[in-house]
């Protein structure tokens, strides 16, 4: 008997062992270690790629609008290219400053849609075509790119992360590019083509000739960057879930489907039997051919004689409150205001807070990421002789601030500023704000200050010659 207990006390502990390795085994993903299948439960991938962030901000209007809704207000304007520290910025433009911003002009849109790729997988690329008539699997020319200047550049092409992969890796841990690709092998064909509408070709593409984007690796290693949908990918599945599910519901009500109950007394025989002698398979496929021509028509009628037609529908849910909880937590992981995410759709205006927290989330990405990417580019082209060294051997960004105000707001401000200069001009006889100060709330050019007249020594008031002397007089007795 204790033989037989201990051998069921061994394998109970066994299958309690096993339960609990297959539940750290599954419970890597959904980190909950009771319900180990909770992302089966509601669909949600273990594993994502590239595909899967290219079809969601395709195909999901959330995904898109939130890369664009970031894309577009971190590039609201471009920045002001300066040769040596940003103080420099209220200074003359020197020549090297206007050589370079007309060289970048023609090129923006490319570096924008760089970001746009970077934004949705690990990374993205900008190749540059060269004009220097050396393969692109060798170093640039630098003797010929020097000679052409500017004019060395062909164009700049954008590329996703699915087209540029690394080839090796340099291993020498005493070179300066230690742990970088040594080439770069570069995917022709377009991104959701099977090969039918552009070519395909790979190219193997010399470091030279590629700047990488890659947000949020801070180790420089270009398969660490951060997908920007990829903290709230699983909200974006259960927003397709709310919305589909309510539309599809929708048109299943709008649809009539009917359901038929025959009584007891029916004879159901003699219907089938009529039904295949019409043609049909059977009895169901006769009445679902009449329902169907029905609902073809708007003016259609349905005559039963052994049964009773009603119309099979449910009380539709609201989407909204289920939409809106997932909504916000999308727009969370994206750190987006819901309100100005989505504007007025949800009938919210976003406040004051809300645009002031995007525009800091904005200027930090525009100070940080956006400026290292622009600067990587122009120290290339200084590097392969495309433009010169700027004088002070560094080069700075000046971006516009975001959380600047209007013009709504300066002309509030000034108009706040005035009420105090009369206020205080009233009671105490001195105003306490100048003009100047007020125009400056205004963003306004300074009224320049005028010198009071000179007034002659001596006393007006006074008829003595020897109080009031009289400088031409005093010539003459000189």
């Amino acid at each position: 008997m204790s033989e037989q207990s201990n051998e069921v006390s061994f394998l109970v502990n066994a299958l309690a062992d096993a339960i609990g390795r297959q539940r750290m085994l599954y419970a890597g993903q959904p980190g909950n270690t009771k319900r180990t299948k909770l992302w089966d439960e509601f669909g949600y991938p273990n594993d994502l790629e590239f595909d899967r962030y290219y079809h969601a901000y395709e195909r999901n209007a959330v995904g898109y609008a939130a890369v664009h809704k970031l894309l577009d207000s971190c590039w609201v304007d471009n920045p002001v290219i300066i040769d040596g520290d940003e103080d420099r910025e209220s200074t003359e433009t020197t020549e090297w400053e206007k050589r370079v911003t007309k060289l970048l002009k023609r090129h923006w849109p490319k570096i924008k849609d760089a970001d746009r790729r970077n934004l949705i997988g690990r990374y993205s690329a900008i190749l540059i075509q060269f004009r220097d008539s050396r393969d692109w699997s060798q170093p640039v020319d630098r003797t010929v790119v020097s000679g052409l200047a500017d004019k060395a550049i062909v164009k700049l092409i954008p590329a996703w992360e699915s087209q540029v992969k690394p080839g090796n890796f340099d291993t020498d841990t005493l070179s300066e590019t230690y742990g970088q690709p040594v080439s770069y092998n570069f995917n022709e064909q377009p991104v959701g083509d099977d090969g039918t509408y552009g070519p395909v070709r790979g190219v193997t593409v010399h470091p030279d000739r590629v700047i990488i984007l890659c947000e949020g690796s801070e180790d420089e290693n270009m398969l660490a960057g951060v997908p920007y949908l990829r903290a709230g990918y699983n909200k974006l599945l259960d927003l397709e879930k709310v919305s589909g599910g309510s539309a599809e519901g929708f048109l299943k009500n709008a649809s009539r489907q009917l359901g038929i109950a025959f009584d007891k007394d029916t004879d159901m025989a003699t219907l089938k039997a009529q039904a295949v002698a019409a043609g049909f398979k059977d009895l169901g496929d006769a009445l679902n051919d009449k329902i169907a021509r029905m609902n073809r028509g708007t003016d259609a009628a349905l005559v039963m004689q052994a049964g009773s037609p009603s119309v099979l529908s449910v009380a539709a849910a609201d989407p909204q409150p289920t939409w809106e909880v997932t909504a916000n937590e999308f727009a969370a992981s994206i750190q987006c205001p819901f309100t100005i995410l989505f504007g007025q759709q949800t009938g919210r205006l976003a406040s004051d807070e809300d645009k002031a927290d995007w525009a800091k989330r904005c200027n930090g990405r525009r100070w940080g990421f956006m400026t290292s990417v622009i600067k990587s580019l122009l120290e290339r082209f200084w590097a392969l002789g495309v433009i010169d060294e700027p004088a002070s051997g560094e080069v700075s960004l000046a971006w516009s601030d975001l959380l600047a105000p209007s013009e709504k707001e300066k002309i509030a401000n000034m108009q706040a500023l005035a009420t105090v200069a009369k206020d205080t001009q009233s009671a105490f006889g001195t105003p306490a704000v100048t003009e100047n100060e007020i125009r400056a709330a205004g963003e306004l050019e300074p009224i320049p200050e005028t010198e009071p007249p000179e007034v002659p020594p001596g006393d007006p008031l006074s008829d003595d010659p020897e109080a009031n002397p009289d400088p031409g007089n005093s010539a003459q007795q000189s």
